[in-house]
């Protein structure tokens, strides 16, 4: 018979997710900081299409200026994100 280690007693359970509203204030903070470098990872790689897209199927002016507008509202919320008071 197999000895059982304290973690089989157990059992494997995934952990939970607690709630922002019952983390300390320090664990809040660091949560808060994950959520926006995984905002301005996702805002890059946008951008990163984007601008594959743009390379190879943007062939009128007002495609450039639609694709303008959308890099600097990307690069205007990372800005934001990333400002600290």
């Amino acid at each position: 018979m197999r000895d059982m280690s304290d973690s089989d007693r157990e059992g494997h359970h995934l952990p939970h997710h607690t709630p922002t509203s019952q983390l300390h204030h320090e664990e809040k903070i660091k949560r808060q900081e994950r959520h926006l470098q995984m905002l301005t990872i996702v805002l890059l790689l946008v951008l990163a299409l984007l601008a594959y897209s743009a390379a190879f199927d943007l062939d009128n002016w007002s495609e450039w200026v639609v694709l303008g507008g959308i890099v600097s509202v990307a690069i205007g919320t990372m800005i934001a994100v990333h400002t600290s008071d």
